[in-house]
This record gives C-alpha cells, sequence and structure tokens, in this order.
C-alpha cells in the first residue's frame, strides 16, 4: 500500500456498544477510525474525508445499510464497504454483495475476524491504485509531450483543457478525423481529480444501431432473446470516473435522449430495469458539423447544448507545422522502444518532405508513417525511401518530385502546391483548404510560372 493513501476507516452503526466494540478491536491497526452512529451524518464524512474502506450496520433507523451502500457506491464507487449483519440476514448480507459491498460479517463477530477482514479490504484498495498507477504509466506513455509544442493556437488549447479538466463539465471536442481527440480527451482526464477512477471509451460508430443502448446503459436478464444475465454498461462501468463518447454525431435519436437524461438527472436506464444513479463526467468527440446535424433534425438540439458546454477544437496538423518535429521525434522514440532499436534520426530531405506535406490523415497518419518508417530503415537515419509514396504526391516517391538539395523553399513550395492541385483534380479552393493556406497564396505562386521573363535590353 503506498504511504500516501490515506487509511482512514469509517465505522457506521446505531448502537453505540457496537461502535465502542469496532473502535476497541480495531484501535491499534495503523488507521484513522472516523465513527457515526448517524448513516446520513456518516455519508457527508464519505464525501469529505473520502475514506477508502466503511464498515456499516444494516439494520439503522433513517437510512438502513442497503441505502447507505448504495450513496457510497453513488460517490465512490472504489470505496470498499463490509456490512454487519444480525442473526437470520444473510439474505440480506447476500443482497448487499450483490450491490458492491466487499465482504460482510455476521454477529457476533471477534476481534481476528473483524481485523483479516478489513486488512483484506485495504489490500483490495491498494492493489487498485496500484492497477491505476501501471494504467496512467502506460497511458502516459502513449502521449505525445504536448508542452514541447509550439504553435500558439494549440497551446492555447492545451490550457483550457488543464482548466476544463478541473471541473466536472460535459466537454465537446471537435476536430477533423485523426487529429487525436481521443488523445487530448487522455490528456484531460490525466489533469483531472477523476484522474484515479475509471476512463471508458467508446466509439458510438463501432457499435451496431440496435445494441448501442444495451452497451452504453446496460440491460437486465429477460430483458431480450439472449439477456441470460445481467450485464453493466459503459456507464456503470466508469461510475465514479469519466466515459468518453467518440462519435458521438452518429448516435442514433432514441438513444440520444436517453443520454440526455444521464446529464440532466445523473440517472442511467438499463434495457429492462429501473433507472439508477451514476456519478460519471462525461467527453464527447466528433468530426461532423453537430449544428447542422441539429438543423437537419439528426442530432438533438438539448443534447447538443448539453454536451457543448466546453467546446474545444483541435486545429489540423497542417495548421500546426511549427510541431512536426516534436511529434515526430516524440514516434520515432515510442516505436524504437516498441521495436528494440536504436534511436533513429531523419535525415534533412526526409524531414523536408514531412513538413512540406498536408497530412490530411493528421497526426494518426503522421504516426503511422513513423512507424513505418522505424520497421523499414536499414540504417542509422530515416530516408525519403522508408517513407510512404503518399507523401510525395504522386505515389512515385520523391525521386519523382525531383526535390533536391539546394533547392529554395519557394521552389519546395510552388512543387507541394502542384502536386496538391495534382491530387485534388485541379481544384484550387480544395488544395488551399488541404494545405493551409490561402487561396491568394496559389494564384500568387502559380502566377510566377505563368509570369514571362523580363526583357534584356541590348545595350
Amino acid at each position: 500500500m503506498k504511504e500516501t493513501m490515506q487509511k482512514k476507516l469509517l465505522i457506521v452503526d446505531d448502537e453505540q456498544s457496537i461502535l465502542d466494540s469496532l473502535t476497541r478491536a480495531l484501535n491499534g491497526q495503523g488507521y484513522e477510525l472516523l465513527t457515526s452512529p448517524d448513516p446520513l451524518k456518516a455519508l457527508e464524512l464519505v464525501k469529505t474525508e473520502t475514506p477508502p474502506v466503511v464498515i456499516t450496520d444494516l439494520k439503522m433507523p433513517g437510512m438502513d445499510g442497503l441505502a447507505l451502500l448504495e450513496q457510497i457506491k453513488s460517490v465512490n464507487p472504489h470505496i470498499q464497504v463490509v456490512v454487519i449483519t444480525g442473526h437470520g440476514s444473510i439474505d440480506e448480507a447476500v443482497s448487499a454483495m450483490k450491490k458492491g459491498a466487499y465482504d460482510f460479517i455476521p454477529k457476533p463477530f471477534n476481534r481476528q475476524e473483524i481485523t483479516a477482514v478489513v486488512n483484506r479490504a485495504f489490500e483490495k484498495v491498494s492493489l487498485l491504485e496500484e492497477n491505476f498507477l501501471l494504467r496512467e504509466k502506460l497511458r502516459k506513455s502513449q502521449l505525445p509531450n504536448f508542452e514541447v509544442g509550439k504553435n500558439r493556437i494549440f497551446k492555447e488549447l492545451l490550457n483550457r483543457s488543464v482548466q476544463a479538466a478541473n471541473s466536472d463539465a460535459t466537454i465537446l471536442i471537435l476536430g477533423e478525423s485523426g487529429s487525436g481527440k481521443e488523445v487530448l480527451a487522455n490528456y484531460i482526464v490525466s489533469n483531472s481529480p477523476r484522474a484515479a477512477q475509471p476512463f471508458i471509451t467508446l466509439n458510438c460508430a463501432a457499435i451496431p444501431e440496435n445494441l448501442i443502448e444495451a452497451e452504453l446503459f446496460g440491460y437486465k436478464r429477460g430483458a431480450f432473446t439472449g439477456a441470460y444475465q445481467d450485464k453493466k454498461g459503459k456507464f456503470q462501468d466508469a461510475n465514479g470516473g469519466t466515459i468518453f463518447l467518440d462519435e458521438i454525431g452518429e448516435l442514433p435519436l432514441p438513444v440520444q435522449g436517453k443520454l440526455l437524461r444521464v446529464l440532466q438527472d445523473g440517472e442511467v436506464s438499463p434495457v429492462g430495469g429501473a433507472a439508477q444513479k451514476v456519478n460519471v463526467r462525461v467527453m464527447a468527440a466528433t468530426n461532423k458539423p453537430l449544428r447542422k446535424m441539429v438543423e437537419a433534425g439528426k442530432f438533438r438540439e438539448d443534447l447538443f447544448y448539453r454536451l457543448n458546454v466546453i467546446p474545444l477544437n483541435i486545429p489540423p496538423l497542417r495548421q500546426r507545422p511549427e510541431d512536426l518535429p516534436s511529434l515526430i521525434s516524440f514516434f520515432i522514440g515510442k516505436y524504437c522502444k516498441k521495436n528494440k532499436r536504436e534511436n533513429l534520426s531523419v535525415n534533412a530531405d526526409a524531414l523536408r518532405l514531412m513538413e512540406h506535406y498536408a497530412w490530411p490523415g493528421n497526426i494518426r497518419e503522421l504516426e503511422n508513417a513513423i512507424e513505418r518508417a522505424v520497421i523499414l530503415c536499414l540504417g542509422h537515419q530515416i530516408t525519403v525511401d522508408d517513407l510512404p509514396a503518399e507523401l510525395s504526391g504522386d505515389g512515385e516517391g520523391l525521386a519523382q518530385m525531383n526535390i533536391a538539395k539546394g533547392m529554395t523553399m519557394d521552389e519546395i513550395e510552388l512543387m507541394v502546391i502542384q502536386n496538391g492541385l495534382k491530387r485534388n483534380h485541379g481544384d484550387k479552393a480544395k488544395t488551399a483548404e488541404e494545405l493551409g493556406i490561402s487561396l491568394r497564396t496559389i494564384y500568387r505562386k502559380l502566377d510566377q510560372i505563368h509570369s514571362p521573363e523580363p526583357e534584356v535590353q541590348a545595350g
């Protein structure tokens, strides 16, 4: 168990004699003991003190132990709850286990028994925390070092993301395909108070329409053919943490209504079951124009405004060329390590080609290109021949582009524009958008090759 983890233990029982008995049994075990005879006040202690383990009696006035268990799990599903049962209350103890209790202890209990159960509960807390740290280490190893980027717009986006991370407000991440929407969601979670809690992702476009509701909200046994047992949905799995709904524009209209209820009331309704409270922070992402979808009746307006509390728009890679070197370096390091290779460098021609490519597939395309280059590279430097042929614009590689050492930047830019026009069948507006430059720039560059040479006057 980490030394930084608070070993607080909350004991809840309306009988003072039981509180005193448990306190004596657990005193001197290294726990900070909190006690309460009132389950309502105990729930407030759960919210303010966040004890990793709670012991509670089942039979109490005002709020019984089962209701307290449910409330504790809605506040923090990772708190381990041990219930104390009287003689003949085994059925209630089984119900408590189904609702998420860690274990139960029947009365009368002895000191060794209660100490052993509590120690095991804290061991589970420690294991959950260690698993989180491993997941977090893996997650961060997959994230580019954002802070080394130089693009002003992207830096401002990251600043807003960190600010947003400290709240529970819904976030809508917008950006082109491959621009890093899920990576940004990971970054936000890593900087949020929910970093130690579950982070569940779901691609709404990857689930068949007739299954998406059950996947999100779960179902009860017998709800439909093939539902042989209860199944939790993604929202229940994310309880206490964060859910990231990618491609939210693909969510069917009927399911949009259920998602709206989660955002409004914090309740999910499993297929064939009653509503359940959940505590989940929602982030969504799309590359579709949701406002236009609202106007066309394909996306609920009320859901759009619920999702769009904090919009974060990721600029495409072509608009942040100054960040390319750090991203290239990150992906080279990542895939050299994965393929057990010494770190590679990039030669000047290959770097120049990557810097002048439009990257229509954004960061995803860049990552795939670097992975390929690391695998195919035979020497210590990545060369043009190691990169995908489409980077040259004509599928034939850099040699066919005739980029050579000594060419001026104006000449290279003109060549990139000409290849873009070739890809887009002469469409100047589309080429300008793809390259992240103005239409005026394209006309100006093309004028350079159509302008007549100045006549030389004979002297």
